[in-house]
């Protein structure tokens, strides 16, 4: 499956690369009118349309562009006049780190409220169901908003903007905290909603009662059988949660002023400086297609049907 999975990369990223080219295209208005600013003569924008090839035919502008994409070379930005593929790269650790913590603040949150609920079937259950749902419900631009204002402008526990680098690590913590959070709490509760689900589900099966009735310890059954079966939903729900976060983050990076790929996305497309469009574009695809690669193996090893067809 994860070999399938791969072979299919290349020409899923050849068909996102070829449809962003051409939907590009259908963009209305002049890149070199938006570019240039109102003030721009028309003889100004036909050189400048011609200066970055745009009189040449489209097939052969997109045979241009793909071939030096082949290489890694995605041109240069229409508008910061800087290398394409450098831009994007100097961008997406901040969109990655984004997403890293937030996983690692959601998974173990979520494992263990989902598994608090399903055992309890009680008070703890129902109070993660009515949190779990007004938490889902809640846009993270609002819930962003709300932090900025009560933990950076009331408080001052953390900056409300900004984005600080790994060369001080507590700052980079700090300038990430409020973003994290914002883009945490529905993915968390939503995967702890899952957990819980799958471990009410095994619980109820016969292996379980068979494990107990042969004088296994509560916590190997639950920890060694139950948790590990109800995994490969959960671990597929993750790969879910994994790609909604990098959606999130176009908005959330905005919100909090980081120069991530989510706010290079937004910029370039409002300024139609194509080739930034398109770069970012294909780096997305290439991690939305590294995480279903990794959610097809790490289910694979949890999941022994799924291992024997692998």
């Amino acid at each position: 499956m994860a070999a399938g999975r791969l072979a299919l990369a290349i020409p899923m990223l050849f068909v996102v690369a070829t449809a962003t080219f051409f939907l590009q295209q259908l963009v209305p208005g002049d890149p070199g009118s938006f570019i240039l600013g109102k003030d721009a003569t028309p003889t100004e924008i036909r050189q400048f349309d011609k200066s970055l090839g745009l009189n040449r035919p489209l097939l052969v502008r997109y045979a241009t562009w793909l071939g030096r994409a082949v290489r890694g070379d995605f041109g240069v930005s229409w508008t910061s006049h800087a290398p394409v593929t450098q831009t994007v790269l100097a961008a997406a650790p901040i969109t990655l780190s984004l997403a890293v913590l937030v996983m690692i603040l959601i998974v173990p949150a979520a494992m263990a409220l989902g598994t608090a609920a399903a055992l309890s079937r009680g008070t703890i259950d129902r109070v993660l169901q009515a949190i779990a749902g007004l938490a889902i419900a809640l846009p993270n631009f609002w819930l962003g908003v709300s932090l900025v204002l009560l933990l950076a402008v009331d408080l001052h526990v953390f900056p409300a903007t900004g984005y600080t680098g790994l060369s001080d690590p507590g700052q980079w913590l700090r300038s990430l905290a409020l973003p994290v959070l914002a883009l945490a709490v529905g993915p968390m509760m939503g995967l702890a909603l899952q957990v819980r689900g799958a471990m009410i589900d095994q619980l109820a099966r016969d292996y379980i009662r068979s494990l107990r009735a042969a004088g296994l310890s509560r916590r190997v059954v639950l920890f060694r059988h139950a948790l590990r079966n109800s995994m490969p939903p959960v671990i597929t729900t993750i790969g879910f949660q994994v790609l909604g976060l990098l959606a999130g983050a176009v908005v959330i990076e905005q919100l909090f002023n980081l120069p991530g790929l989510g706010t290079i996305l937004v910029t370039s497309v409002s300024a139609h400086d194509v080739p930034l469009v398109q770069g970012a574009v294909l780096l997305f695809s290439v991690v939305v297609v590294v995480v279903n690669l990794l959610t097809d193996v790490a289910a694979a090893m949890l999941n022994p049907k799924a291992r024997a067809r692998a």
